[in-house]
């Protein structure tokens, strides 16, 4: 379990490294920027829960699809909460982190095929989630890393931070379902 808990912080930080790298990379094409992180959260969701975790589909396509959209969905959710909710900074980001985070779950519990302790899965997840968007805040208030001239610093922390945070959640969720099994 420490090794798949390992795998887990690595992916999540390349995740959170390559969303957060990779976007100013992006050309300017709207529809893009909406879905880059989503797919990438995505794609490296799909070979944790595949490669790693053992949680394999009976069918990958299909799986791979819902994994992708529930991503892409929980990171579109998580703006417009963030827009809209009008909640104080403190509130903010755990917020928008347990929603993208709830987003993800509910396309895992398909994907990778949870069949028992369904509902802590998903309150692990989104714990996690509120958790990583919570850090990310700490660490803005700390450094201050919103007044840095280029938004690239603060879009790679808040990527690596959360990302980070909702793998090492993923891996102790699927730890508490394989013992409820």
């Amino acid at each position: 379990m420490a090794k798949q808990l390992q795998a887990f912080i690595l992916l999540g930080l390349v995740s959170g490294l390559i969303c957060g790298f990779g976007g100013p990379l992006l050309p300017d094409i709207e529809w893009l920027t909406n879905i880059y992180p989503g797919v990438v959260l995505g794609l490296f969701l799909f070979f944790a829960g595949w490669y790693v975790a053992n949680r394999n589909a009976q069918k990958m396509l299909p799986a791979l699809l819902v994994i992708v959209s529930a991503s892409i969905i929980g990171w579109r959710l998580a703006l417009k909460v963030g827009g809209d909710s009008g909640l104080d900074d403190l509130y903010l980001f755990a917020v928008c982190g347990a929603v993208g985070a709830g987003s993800v779950a509910l396309g895992l519990l398909y994907a990778w095929r949870i069949r028992s302790g369904v509902l802590l899965f998903v309150l692990v997840t989104m714990f996690a989630g509120a958790l990583g968007g919570f850090v990310f805040h700490m660490i803005e208030l700390l450094t201050d890393i919103s007044s840095v001239r280029s938004g690239d610093v603060w879009t790679i922390v808040l990527f690596t931070v959360w990302q980070t945070l909702l793998f090492v959640g993923l891996s102790t969720a699927l730890r508490f379902s394989s013992a409820r099994a």
